[in-house]
């Protein structure tokens, strides 16, 4: 074979591969799944046309090139993992991944977290007395007009119902996870009592004059930590389904499988009660103004739900425009896009086989098939 048929059979799959490479800029992880298959199978080429090029062409500047080429390939295909940040992963794609793969048990949850404090508050509002009874001790003197409830605390105090709030929405939440191991009953039985109390205290504020002031304390925190117990409802609901019906699996695997999703819940449930006591222990003792303690609380509750809407799709670039860059269209556009990086490209590897100090032997092999 002579040099000219040699660069024409292969430029392509040079061009493809550098273009690969590129994309890549030294992480595979970069890549779709299509890609990445196709960046083997090209590097793999790409080898065996430097063994040929270096026996045949070893003189010749596009064989430098080439193995240029291979080299980055290599480094991609075997090399090690490009360093990570595992941690900037998790808090802006995983997470939320996590929580939308929810799916059902997710609306199922948070269903019942709402509907139970909507039950909640049209108990209180009927038998205010007798709705009280479910408050913990401390807050049943809202139910009396006219007492100052929760809402009457002092400034200084409120730090201090901030700590207890917030251990109580850690028990809270690992309850809810951990019950889906009694096939979901006592997830569904704290979620719906924690709903119900919810609703219950904020008829009684409102009979006791005290509502803005609950507002000011409660809303800035209460949504976020509301749709973390939700979230955590959501993975102890996924428990006992995968108690109840495995599906082809058997019960030990599919709980198994589980494993990753309710780590990573446990780690992000933390951290926004992290972010939520601190609103809890700082903001709320400013005694804000009614509409900004309102803002603060849909900006965290609102951005939580947003970000699980956004940030948790699935990356299915490999399943459309990925995978047919992946298959083949990464040859021709892919060498115009590297050939303006001003890099070495395979376009730049096909011209480099005729000239250079060593090139005699190549441009006396390609001369008689460019005169014919």
């Amino acid at each position: 074979m002579n040099v000219e048929r040699f660069v024409s059979a292969r430029a392509d799959d040079w061009a493809a591969l550098e273009a690969l490479a590129q994309r890549a800029k030294g992480r595979g992880e970069r890549l779709s799944p299509p890609e990445v298959l196709r960046l083997g199978h090209l590097y793999r080429s790409a080898a065996a046309d430097l063994a040929v090029a270096r026996r045949r062409y070893p003189d010749a500047p596009g064989t430098a090139r080439l193995q240029a080429l291979v080299a980055q390939g290599h480094g991609l295909v075997y090399g090690k993992a490009g360093r990570q940040d595992p941690i900037r992963r998790f808090v802006t794609t995983r997470f939320w991944q996590r929580v939308r793969a929810g799916g059902r048990c997710l609306a199922l949850s948070g269903g019942i977290l709402v509907g139970f404090a909507a039950l909640g508050a049209l108990w209180a509002t009927l038998d205010p007395v007798a709705a009280a009874g479910i408050l913990p001790t401390g807050f049943h003197a809202s139910a009396h007009p006219g007492a100052n409830g929760v809402v009457g605390i002092s400034i200084p105090a409120r730090s201090g119902l901030a700590v207890a709030i917030f251990t109580n929405n850690i028990t809270v939440s690992l309850e809810v996870l951990a019950g889906g191991f009694t096939l979901g009953l006592l997830s569904a039985y704290v979620l719906a009592t924690n709903g119900a109390m919810v609703g219950v205290l904020g008829v009684l504020e409102l009979k006791a004059g005290g509502f803005e002031q609950f507002v000011r304390l409660i809303v800035p925190h209460g949504l976020l930590e509301l749709s973390c117990i939700a979230v955590s409802g959501s993975a102890g609901l996924l428990v006992a389904r995968a108690l109840i019906d495995p599906g082809p699996r058997t019960r030990g695997q599919a709980l198994t499988d589980l494993v990753p999703l309710i780590g990573d819940t446990i780690l992000g449930v933390a951290g926004c009660l992290v972010v939520a006591g601190l609103t809890e222990g700082i903001v709320t003792t400013w005694d804000l103004p009614l509409g900004l303690a309102l803002g603060i609380g849909l900006f965290l509750g609102g951005g939580f739900w947003a970000l699980v809407v956004w940030r948790g799709r699935s990356d299915r670039r490999g399943a459309g425009a990925g995978a047919g860059a992946g298959a083949g269209a990464g040859a021709g556009a892919g060498a115009g896009a590297g050939a303006d990086s001003g890099t070495v490209t395979g376009a730049g590897i096909a011209d480099g086989w005729g000239g250079g100090p060593g090139g005699a032997a190549a441009s006396a092999t390609a001369g008689p098939a460019a005169s014919t």
